[in-house]
């Protein structure tokens, strides 16, 4: 798999980094809260360690004891001293010492572990289990940070596909996205970890995002060519919003007010939407099928990569028009900036 490094002030490729073979590029990289290092899955069963200022690997972390063990996700906590990552295989989250690049614990869990999102306090660790076997139910773990133990089991009474998981702003609820058998994202109390509602959205969900204040979830459902939008206060749906077929990943700006969404077939938009009106504003045409968006820190521009073609369009998020386009060697995935917004990391498309 290969990196790939971008200068934002100038929609110019600076360089890109090998990083060995990666296994999901739609998790598998994440970037340290002071923008100083990021993390990379890779297998067998390892992490790249990039420096962002010189865009080199400086360390490289096996995860796990076991052969082939494909690590997954990553996710640093606020203060970034450590990271979590999932080893579905073994059935094992690592915890990495990001000052010594070393695995400093693991705890075992009863599934397969896949997607993990750490609260905004840093003192919880949510994990998605899947049983790849599909013939269990899936399961979320819940892990203390600060003893690195596992403080509850939620158990879910189908075997929901869980694809995407988030804690709002304020830590006190996740979202959990189960797209079967019945469409429904779950909400859950952090304080009891008990699923406190169960809420029935589009076709198909794919993946959330909570709004900056925390007072809206968005779903995208991907089968159903809508986003739901969930006022958090009451675990309901509000409003449906209609955008493309096969709909994936949404962000939202900064401040809240504009959210983007992609759609993966060729001849489809990105698609603006008003968070106050909850209405389609704009549907900015980018060929070859969207696989990612994301904002600058700033929120001027938005970066959008490409599944079908090997360059990232650059969006002006003032007039939602192309406004470059960043070629680069590879088919892309996902995009992260770091925190200073003058650099956007570039994950590879593997399958």
């Amino acid at each position: 798999m290969t990196i790939a490094v971008i200068d934002v002030k100038t929609h110019s490729l600076i360089t890109t980094i090998p990083v060995g073979t990666g296994l999901f590029d739609t998790y598998g990289m994440a970037i340290t809260p002071d923008g100083k290092l990021v993390y990379v899955t890779t297998l067998p069963d390892s992490i790249s360690v990039i420096d962002v200022k010189t865009h080199s690997i400086i360390a490289t972390v096996a995860v796990d004891d076991l052969a082939d063990d494909f690590p997954v996700d990553i996710a640093f906590t606020p203060d970034g001293k450590l990271a979590y990552v999932t080893n579905p295989f073994s059935k094992k989250i690592s915890i990495i010492d990001v000052k010594t690049h070393s695995v400093i614990s693991s705890i075992q869990v009863s599934r397969n572990p896949f997607i993990v999102d750490i609260s905004p306090n840093g003192k919880l660790a949510y994990v998605t289990n899947k049983d790849i076997q599909i013939v269990e139910p899936n399961t979320i773990s819940v892990i203390d940070v600060k003893t690195h133990s596992l403080i509850n089991t939620i158990e879910f009474a189908v075997t929901d596909n869980l694809l995407d998981i988030a804690f709002n702003p304020d830590g006190s609820i996740v979202y959990v996205v189960g797209n079967s058998p019945n469409s429904t994202v779950f909400a859950i109390d952090t304080d009891t970890h008990s699923v406190i509602a169960t809420i029935v959205v589009g076709d198909s969900p794919f993946s959330l995002k909570f709004t900056p204040d925390g007072k809206l979830a968005y779903v995208v459902n991907r089968g159903g060519a809508s986003v739901s939008v969930i006022d958090v206060k009451t675990h309901t749906v509000i409003a449906t919003v209609p955008v493309n077929a096969l709909s994936g990943n949404i962000d939202f700006s900064p401040d809240g007010k504009l959210a983007y969404v992609t759609s993966e077939t060729s001849d489809n938009f990105l698609t603006a939407i008003n968070v106050k009106t909850h209405s389609v504003i704009a549907n900015i045409m980018i060929p070859f099928g969207q696989s990612d968006v994301t904002f600058t820190p700033d929120g001027r521009l938005a970066y959008v990569t490409h599944q079908n073609d090997e360059f990232v369009s650059v969006v002006d998020v003032k007039t939602h028009t192309v406004i470059a386009t960043v070629q680069i060697n590879f088919r892309p995935s996902t995009v992260i900036f770091t925190p200073d917004g003058k650099l956007a990391y570039v994950t590879q498309i593997l399958i």
